[in-house]
């Protein structure tokens, strides 16, 4: 049994953070030991129980209840289970969907970076234009100040934007996940 659960936990560790491995390893091994004192036999049990079919079957469950606190452990539950999806041919067509939205998503991100870094360069622009103006120096307070203005909210709106599309992508994630749990289910 001591080598079965390594196994597992090598084949788990490859998808999962250590605390989703250790969980699933103790929920395992708790199955098997009740029932070994139900006296059936260590083999038996083993055979029910695919490492494989383990790993597939249980990545919509942890990805449902894991916390996507930073981006790139947004993004890795994001490829796992687009990966998942698509292992599935039932799924694929929900796979289709889920890649149609995570493409919408990363090009709302690269369009915040975008008003980020054009709001930068127009402002820069804007800046090394009043050196050259023959306007009066209460006009050019004025059009500073809004350039000021205009660049803080395309700032603001772009990072509305971001955080938009994060908390949007962390939804969608948990609700792929149990749409391909219920569909794992049946």
């Amino acid at each position: 049994m001591k080598t079965w659960l390594k196994d597992l936990e090598n084949a788990l560790s490859k998808k999962f953070y250590k605390d989703e491995v250790s969980d699933i390893v103790s929920y395992y091994e708790e199955m098997i030991e009740e029932r070994l004192s139900g006296g059936e036999n260590l083999d038996v049990i083993l055979e029910e129980y695919d490492i494989k079919d383990i790993v597939k079957t249980m990545t919509p469950d942890v990805l449902v209840k894991r916390k996507n606190d930073t981006y790139p452990r947004l993004v890795r539950s994001m490829k796992q289970l687009l990966a998942t999806l698509l292992s599935t041919p039932l799924l694929i067509p929900i796979a289709v969907i889920y890649a149609s939205l995570l493409i919408f998503a990363f090009s709302m991100i690269i369009a915040s970076f975008v008003v980020v870094i054009s709001t930068f360069v127009g402002f820069v622009a804007f800046s090394l234009d009043f050196f050259t103006t023959t306007l009066s120096t209460g006009n050019v307070m004025v059009l500073g100040g809004l350039s000021l203005m205009m660049g803080s909210l395309m700032l603001l709106a772009s990072i509305w934007i971001y955080q938009v599309t994060i908390w949007t992508s962390k939804k969608t994630l948990v609700l792929f996940s149990k749409i391909a749990r219920k569909a794992g289910e049946a």
